[in-house]
């Protein structure tokens, strides 16, 4: 049988020929396999590469992104990057495990303006965070949906384009949105409300209304 999921690959350099799978996480925005993956020796699979691992499964409820960490001589084997976005297919037959790049994320995304973020969470004291207009904060579940990665990045829409530093934020438990300073508000011409958005890893461009 075949299962397939979305996983973010990290390459671990204390893990020589093992490999971690953490999936199945409640609060992930992400499919995961919907089965638990047996541990033990596994095919990975990439184009024509091959390598066996070891397979550690651990599963757990309170997390948002699923993960797969292999080993640095794992990684150049397979041609894996770290922190990107892949398609996991998992056969059964033969426990192999097949990764297929996945460069482009997309998902609608609540929009707030304004120069606090403010992180409720449901059981926690808010969390107060200043931006700047050189600045974009996105909460933890919305960096995930989207496949951000920690460095400056191209918010796009129609024919403005801005760099602008990357703020994640910390609580898990709080819904998925992006905040700007109104001033990047008004250049982009942003209202609040939920809006597709698009991030393609390898461009670095955050793209708002991007279309089909």
């Amino acid at each position: 049988m075949i299962y397939r999921a979305i996983f973010d690959a990290v390459i671990d350099k204390d893990l020589g020929k093992e490999a971690e799978l953490l999936g199945n996480c409640g609060g992930s925005p992400l499919p995961s396999f919907g089965v638990e993956i047996p541990a033990g020796r596994t095919i990975l699979r990439k184009g024509n590469a091959r390598a066996t691992v070891i397979l550690g499964n651990n599963d757990a409820s309170e997390c948002i992104d699923n993960m797969i960490s292999v080993g640095r001589a794992t990684a150049r084997t397979l041609g894996l990057i770290n922190k990107r976005r892949y398609r996991l297919r998992y056969n059964t037959a033969d426990r192999s495990m097949t990764f297929v790049a996945k460069p482009v994320s997309r998902t609608n995304i609540a929009v707030r303006i304004g120069n606090t973020v403010i992180e409720a969470p449901p059981d926690g004291q808010p969390v107060f965070t200043p931006i700047s207009d050189n600045e974009i904060f996105v909460s933890a579940i919305g960096t995930v949906a989207l496949g951000l990665i920690k460095y400056p990045l191209q918010l796009s829409r129609g024919a403005v384009t801005q760099s602008l530093r990357l703020k994640v934020g910390e609580e898990i438990f709080v819904e998925s949105f992006l905040q700007v300073t109104p001033a990047t508000a008004r250049k982009f011409g942003l209202t609040e409300g939920i809006t597709p958005a698009l991030f393609n890893q390898i461009s670095s461009i955050l793209r708002i209304d991007p279309g089909k």
